[in-house]
C-alpha cells in the first residue's frame, strides 16, 4: 500500500534529517557565532534546527513515495534512496554555501589567531582564591556585539598592594573593525568595564608585541567610570596551539 510506503520512507527519512540537523546546526551556530551564554548555541540547535530537520525529512520523504510510481520492494528502495539523497544534498548546500561566503578567521602564516590579555583592576575588588565562573568575566566584543567568553587562567593571577593582574585569552575568530573587552569583575558596583582594543580586522606580526596599557572608559551600561575605579588592559596577539 502506498500510504503505508509514504509513512516508512517518511519515518526514515526523517531520523537522518534529524542527525544531520544535529550536525548542521552545530556548523552553523559556530560559524555565526552564536554565544554559549545561558546554553544559548545548545537550545538553538535542539529546538530550531533539529525539529526542522526532521520536518524536512517527512516532507521531502512523503513527496518522494508519490513520485516514485514503481510497486513493490523496489519502488520502496528507490523512494527511500531519493528521499535519503535529496536530504544529503540539502545538508551538503547548508553546510557548503554558508561557509565560502563566511567571514574565515585570521590567520598569520597560516595559523589561527588569539587575543592574549591582561586585566588590571584596583586591589578593591574582592577575587576569591579558587577559580569560578563568575566571579571573573571577560568577554570580546566585536562589531559591537558580544562574541565569546575568555579563558581566564586563575593560576596566573598576581595581587600587589594596588592592583590584581588577571591574565586570559580568547580566539580571533572574525575580520571584524571594532573589538573590544568587557570585563566583569564580581557584583562590585562599576564592575563592569568597556575597554577598547586596537587591533586591525587582520592581524600581523606588528601586533605580536604587547600593546600599551588602556583604560577603561565606559560601563556596560555605556556610563562614564570614574578615574580612581577604572580598569586597564594591555594585549597582543599570538598563533594559536
Amino acid at each position: 500500500m502506498r500510504w503505508l510506503r509514504a509513512f516508512f520512507v517518511a519515518l526514515l527519512t526523517a531520523i537522518v534529517g534529524c542527525l544531520l540537523a544535529f550536525f548542521v546546526g552545530d556548523y552553523l551556530t559556530k560559524l555565526a557565532h552564536v554565544p554559549e551564554m545561558e546554553g544559548q548555541r545548545g537550545m538553538t540547535i535542539i529546538f530550531l534546527c533539529v525539529p526542522l530537520g526532521i520536518l524536512i525529512g517527512l516532507v521531502v520523504g512523503i513527496i518522494s513515495s508519490i513520485l516514485v510510481r514503481r510497486r513493490g520492494l523496489t519502488g520502496f528502495f528507490m523512494a527511500q534512496g531519493w528521499s535519503l539523497l535529496i536530504v544529503c544534498c540539502l545538508a551538503g548546500l547548508l553546510v557548503g554555501v554558508p561557509y565560502v561566503l563566511s567571514d574565515k578567521p585570521p590567520r598569520i602564516n597560516g595559523k589561527r589567531l588569539e587575543l592574549q590579555f591582561e586585566l588590571r583592576v584596583p586591589a578593591t575588588f574582592k577575587i576569591p582564591d579558587q577559580p569560578d565562573g563568575y566571579s571573573i568575566q571577560v568577554s570580546l566584543y566585536t562589531d559591537n556585539r558580544q562574541s565569546r567568553f575568555a579563558f581566564i587562567d586563575w593560576s596566573g593571577i598576581t595581587k600587589d598592594a594596588d592592583h590584581i593582574t588577571i591574565p586570559g585569552n580568547v580566539p580571533l575568530l572574525t575580520h571584524s573593525k571594532t573589538r573590544s573587552l568587557l570585563a566583569s569583575i564580581g557584583n562590585e558596583p562599576g564592575g563592569s568595564q568597556f575597554i577598547e582594543l586596537k587591533i586591525p580586522p587582520a592581524p600581523g606580526k606588528q601586533n605580536e608585541t604587547w600593546s600599551e596599557w588602556i583604560v577603561a572608559t565606559q560601563r556596560a551600561d555605556l556610563s562614564p567610570v570614574p578615574e580612581p575605579g577604572r580598569f586597564a588592559a594591555r594585549y597582543r596577539v599570538r598563533k594559536a596551539d
